[in-house]
């Protein structure tokens, strides 16, 4: 380098350092999917050349002596304590969604390049959070396993991972074998013998193969590739519904590195309030399901009768939380505040293990606008359901155990397969759009052969929709989320919809690599079999020639969430005199942000701490009111009233400051005229 210009450069760092200014993105490009340990590199170089804001946070080592490594964007970074909220983005935490791995990279390129989507905001990035498991998609044999490369005796003998899949075929894919067996359960479907389904005997359908995965019986207990390499799958490793005594899921929630790396990670980066979890599921597009049975509806509580005499209440009737809120509030001595979880445990509700309505709310106005994003984008093609979420997954556990709005969003499944249906048959995308009298005018008879056709439960008839509907229990579109959450009846011959639709996908736009046709095979074991059956990732993972136009077209979604993030501050403060040196002082705390400060849920189990409003200054005295005092809740675009009365003997000026932890503070400078 010539030494003219050394001076020019050391200048340039130092204004890269100082003010944020970006380096140029890293020759990156979206051609192909990378390996976890190149994605750990790609945020690494990222945080070099980018030091004056961003940096990395190495949280631990997977089993597989990988690292765990979380990128930090912003404008705090070094900071032990953050003035701004921050938004935790989770990528591939199954390690079997190559995609999002390559969205996670994709963000922080765009958040790096663009400083105004870094300018109050901390961003954190884990772009692999199963990094065993994801490394097994660039190796062969080809298999979908989501467990890192912790040993786990699965099958509870005297060895350890003995009995893994084997590629008998060596065609370096593991698929499935089908066996003939006059005690099997399945049979080809009549109009794509490729497919298989079980046999229905109540249609005279009798099975005639076996399945299993393409193996052999390594360990001689009757059973094909019960025990194979790997241990926990850390993306169901989570606290909320952990299942307990399912090997691949732990002894205990946080019992492996990368799950307790997380756990801490937020225990101590409060400043938080926002997360996004990229992997199969997608609450973006469709809100979080219900239906899960546990201790706790919070929207149909039932009262003990010797309760319910104490609080005038009905003990056969089903109230929903708020309800029970307006019953016993009146009934709370004064200064005491009657919150849902306190009544939660006088009630011994337990668990929640539903989503609470009022949070239901923001989830589906922004799922209404999350597809018209995508109709913009012309993504809106009708594809494959996304996979619902997962007991003990991060995201439940965000959203239930932190209390934090937790979004999801998968990249891409395999379009739909057109059904040839006359225009005016019912639709579900039909019924969301419908108004309720449109929908009852349909009639008894073609609603009910509309619930028949999406598989809705025999009990479940037009007749009681339309007495639902009238009764203001229920409208087209809640309908329709609960119709969507089912699952899909078989297509005509007996097809599972996903397989036929992945069939179509396999054929027409992968010449047919997505599918192995079966083929004879001599079994050591078993003797005759047919290898063959769909190939691994062919449902979640499209070609790489896709990948950077469904990341540019779904990504910047994540910011127009975090625009909706909850920002306290102080809209409005008035002061009254009221003579003698006393003036009453009042402060309007409001919430900038669309979404609520905090969720329903985090004011149910009180993670997030209430907003904390005090008066600061010299030479007052405060005569009535807290020195500190709080604002439990402020729902989006709304604001609450904190009241003091003070005392002073002379002009001055004094702060009224409103702080949180994870949607940032304000404060507001008050003048105090003095003792008249």
């Amino acid at each position: 380098m010539h030494i003219s210009k050394f001076p020019q450069l050391i200048f340039l760092l130092f204004l890269m350092n100082v003010f944020g200014f970006a380096a140029p993105a890293a020759d990156f490009a979206f051609d192909r999917y990378h390996q976890p340990e190149e994605r750990t590199a790609a945020i690494r170089e990222m945080a070099r050349t980018n030091a004056g804001f961003a940096r990395i946070h190495t949280l631990a080592k997977s089993p597989g002596g990988r690292d765990l490594a979380v990128l930090e964007i912003g404008p705090e970074t070094g900071k032990d304590r953050k003035a701004f909220p921050a938004v935790f983005i989770a990528a591939d935490m199954e390690g079997t969604v190559p995609i999002s791995g390559e969205a996670a990279l994709y963000l922080a390129r765009l958040i790096i390049e663009k400083a105004e989507l870094r300018a109050d905001l901390t961003w954190y990035i884990l772009p692999c959070g199963n990094p065993d498991a994801a490394a097994r998609f660039f190796t062969k044999p080809l298999h979908r396993n989501p467990r890192n490369a912790a040993p786990v005796n699965d099958d509870q003998d005297d060895a350890t991972d003995e009995d893994g899949p084997d590629d008998l075929n060596g065609d370096g894919i593991l698929t499935q074998m089908r066996v003939k067996d006059p005690a099997g359960e399945w049979i080809p479907v009549p109009d794509e013998p490729r497919l298989l389904k079980k046999a229905d005997p109540t249609k005279g359908e009798k099975g005639i193969y076996r399945l299993y995965s393409e193996g052999i019986d390594n360990d001689h207990d009757g059973r094909y590739s019960e025990d194979g390499p790997g241990g926990i799958n850390i993306g169901i490793s989570f606290p909320h519904l952990f299942k307990f005594f399912e090997p691949e899921r732990g002894l205990w929630p946080g019992s492996q590195k990368e799950t307790f790396a997380l756990l801490k990670f937020f225990d101590e980066h409060r400043e938080v309030g926002l997360t996004f979890v990229f992997g199969e599921t997608n609450f973006c597009l469709a809100p979080p399901g219900g239906g899960r049975k546990g201790e706790a509806d919070l929207n149909r509580i039932k009262i003990p009768q010797y309760i319910a005499s104490r609080i005038n209440a009905d003990p056969d009737k089903a109230y929903t939380m708020s309800e029970i809120m307006d019953l016993i509030k009146p009934l709370v001595p004064a200064g005491v505040e009657a919150t849902e979880a306190m009544i939660a445990g006088f009630l011994g509700l337990g668990e929640v293990v539903n989503p609470l309505e009022e949070d239901l709310k923001f989830y589906r106005e922004l799922s209404e606008q999350y597809k018209e994003f995508l109709k913009t984008n012309k993504l809106d093609t009708k594809r494959l359901d996304p996979a619902r979420d997962k007991d003990g997954s991060f995201e439940l556990w965000s959203y239930y155990h932190l209390g934090l709005p937790s979004f999801a969003l998968d990249f891409w499944t395999a379009p739909e397969v057109k059904d040839e249906k006359s225009g005016d048959e019912i639709t579900l995308a039909k019924l969301e759009k419908m108004s309720n009298d449109e929908f009852i005018s349909l009639g008894e008879e073609k609603v009910d052969a509309f619930l028949k056709s999406i598989g809705a439960p025999d009990q479940f008839k037009a007749a009681q929709a339309f007495d639902a509907i009238k009764a203001g229990k229920m409208d087209t579109k809640k309908m329709s989320e609960i119709l969507k959450q089912m699952p899909k009846p078989p297509a005509k011959g007996g097809a599972d919809p996903r397989e036929k639709a992945l069939l179509a996908w396999s054929d027409k736009e992968l010449e047919g690599r997505g599918f192995i046709d079966w083929r004879p095979y001599k079994h050591p074991t078993l003797g005759e079999v047919e290898i063959g059956g769909f190939v691994p990732f062919t449902d979640n993972s499209p070609p790489p020639r896709m990948v950077e136009d469904l990341l540019k077209g779904q990504v910047p979604w994540v910011f127009e969430i975090s625009r909706k993030m909850p920002r306290i501050k102080i809209v409005e403060a008035k002061v009254k005199s009221i003579g003698a040196g006393l003036y009453e002082i009042k402060v309007w705390v409001g919430n900038a942000g669309i979404l609520p400060y905090p969720t329903a849920m985090g004011q149910r189990n009180q993670r997030i701490l209430p907003v904390i409003v005090t008066l600061n200054g010299d030479g007052f005295s405060i005569i009535e009111g807290k020195p500190r005092s709080t604002v439990a809740s402020v729902p989006g675009l709304s604001s609450r009233e904190a009241t003091w009365i003070v005392r002073t003997d002379k002009p001055l000026k004094i702060e009224a400051k409103a702080e949180t932890q994870c949607a940032g503070s304000d404060s507001r400078i008050i003048d105090l005229g003095g003792a008249e």
